[in-house]
């Protein structure tokens, strides 16, 4: 640092002054162009350019970046607001004559300083990972803000806004590397401009989902007791994001005993929760939308779901018209290419809501009381039952219609709950647990060999109804047969899980506490966590836009789990 002279002078033009004070930050912070460049996702070329005074930064999204990447507190913010209204260059630094230097100057010294002084630039420490003091130049205020982002501890005698520690400044909370170490498939991006949002959020697709995108705003939180107190300082910015239509989230970021936890709220809920504490915005959400895998996995199924059944809504509702030829028949296979225009979702929608209607219509003619099998598998699959439209009135329908409780098979070989992330797993438990709410036994096998059978509903030895539109060669593939080597093969089948079931047990807490054992979750949180989101609902955490989608099952199968004994 001691081979070029950094000296500031009050007859720099402000554009230079805007690029001094960026190179300064820079290096203090030991970046070179090119990070900064990437950090900022500009060129090389550029950041030079900003450096030399040749070009500044032209909008104020731009600048903010800049700002908070080098975390300078505001300053670059209102140096380049000079440069729009033509400003002279003097008055910024109490001492034109400092320069960077590379010898060791007191922190609470030059904090104090800053504290005492009445103008408005001032000096700074930066201590670099060699050890170097560096001293950079930086706005006051900014400097009695945030204590100038010095990573250092409290500084005795000094107050506690100028001893604050400033985490990164690209991901202050720690809420992007929490949340990408968490969920491997999740994609974050910080957009620029930005137009309001912190984060860009991709979530993964699946076998047949296509991936969602969320917005995000990120900012601080306070606990009370069951509720989380989300702190919005820039009012204008806040009311921007929340005001447009597009899916978003608020998260608010909280640290208890040095463990930092985030919260999300869905910004339609929160547009609705702005209030004014003092000369602050607060929104106020349930301490049970903390972010775990709980909350993501419904996050990720609804989002999901919902996106793509939205985007194909008027050719979705179209298509189901000009299949309803197939109602007439007791048999029918239909491809994809019937509605070539559609998504998998859509696909995957238009099977499932017509098998549904399938076996209904047949029920009443089995000759005695039957049993089911389903091909769900990974939660992927299963939570269609919890969030389509049509999967809970379906399930109720189907046990009005029996009169008595019946069983359902499932086949998850040891493998796919293996490959199966946590999050899916909880899913495909709710599923079930929803099944168990209304007498619905469920039982399953580990055995590969039944991975081909498909969904049925067999009356023992005498008839059944196929229906089938998972993991399938078409859209759905239905028919009623008494044909006795396909009754006899759906019937030994469903002896055999009956008799051999994983989650064997005479109550439902005995089945679905064997089944978190399986899939490898932990009872007393799951019974824990579903009890504190079943209070509160899920609506808040995230709203749908389809038609198609309701979290009434979700809803439904967080209260039965959380009615469940802990300890049983």
């Amino acid at each position: 640092m001691g081979q070029r002279p950094n000296v500031l002078t009050p007859d720099q033009s402000p554009q230079h002054r805007l690029g001094y004070v960026i190179r300064e930050l820079r290096e203090a912070r030991g970046l070179s162009m090119r990070d900064l460049a990437a950090k900022t996702y500009v060129s090389h070329s550029k950041v030079q350019r900003w450096e030399n005074g040749d070009r500044p930064p032209k909008d104020r999204s731009e600048v903010e970046l800049i700002d908070q990447t080098l975390g300078a507190g505001g300053f670059l913010i209102e140096l380049w607001q000079e440069i729009g209204r033509g400003d002279s260059g003097a008055g910024h630094v109490s001492d034109p004559a400092l320069y960077v230097s590379d010898t060791s100057l007191g922190l609470a010294t030059a904090l104090s300083q800053a504290a005492a002084s009445d103008s408005e630039g001032i000096f700074v420490p930066r201590r670099l990972d060699d050890g170097t003091v560096v001293l950079v130049a930086l706005d006051r205020r900014a400097l009695l803000r945030a204590g100038a982002g010095i990573t250092a501890a409290s500084v005795a005698g000094l107050p506690t806004p100028a001893a604050t520690v400033v985490s990164s400044v690209e991901d202050p909370f720690g809420f992007a590397r929490t949340a990408t170490e968490s969920w491997s498939g999740l994609r974050l991006s910080r957009p620029v401009p930005n137009f309001g949002v912190d984060w860009q959020a991709l979530l993964p697709g699946g076998r047949s989902m296509l991936g969602s995108q969320l917005s995000l705003q990120v900012h601080p939180a306070r606990i009370e007791g069951s509720r989380v107190v989300v702190s919005l300082p820039d009012q204008r910015r806040a009311e921007e994001f929340l005001s447009r239509p597009h899916r978003s989230l608020l998260i608010g970021a909280a640290s208890t005993e040095g463990i930092s936890k985030f919260y999300a709220l869905d910004g339609r809920a929160a547009r609705g929760k702005l209030a004014r504490n003092g000369g602050m915005y607060e929104v106020t959400a349930p301490a049970a939308y903390e972010l775990d895998d709980l909350t993501y996995g419904i996050l990720w199924a609804v989002s999901n779901y919902d996106d793509a059944l939205q985007a194909d809504d008027q050719a979705l509702s179209e298509t189901r018209s000009d299949l309803k030829a197939y109602e007439r028949l007791s048999s029918s296979a239909v491809s994809r290419e019937a509605a070539p225009g559609l998504n998998t979702v859509a696909h995957m929608w238009l099977g499932s809501d017509f098998c549904a209607r399938h076996i209904l219509k047949a029920l009443p003619d089995l000759p005695e009381l039957p049993a089911f099998w389903t091909r769900e598998q990974r939660g992927e699959e299963a939570s269609a039952w919890l969030i389509f439209d049509h999967k809970y009135p379906y399930l109720r329908e189907t046990t009005k219609a029996l009169g008595s409780t019946s069983t359902r098979a499932f086949c998850v070989p040891e493998e796919v709950v293996r490959s199966s992330p946590r999050y899916e797993r909880i899913l495909l438990f709710l599923a079930v647990a929803l099944m168990e709410s209304l007498g619905i036994q469920a039982q399953f096998t580990s055995d590969p060999a039944y991975e081909s059978v498909e969904g049925f509903v067999v009356a023992p030895d005498k008839e059944a109804v196929i229906a089938n539109w998972v993991r399938g060669d078409g859209m759905w593939h239905v028919d009623v047969t008494a044909r006795s080597s396909v009754v006899r093969e759906f019937t030994i089948a469903a002896r055999d899980v009956h008799a051999d079931s994983l989650t064997a047990a005479p109550t439902a807490a005995g089945r679905l506490r064997a089944l978190a054992q399986y899939l490898d979750l932990p009872w007393s949180w799951l019974i824990q966590r579903c009890g504190q989101l079943a209070r509160y609902g899920s609506s808040g955490l995230i709203q749908s836009r389809s038609r198609l989608v309701s979290a009434a099952g979700v809803d439904a199968a967080c209260a039965y789990v959380a009615s469940l004994p802990a300890d049983h």
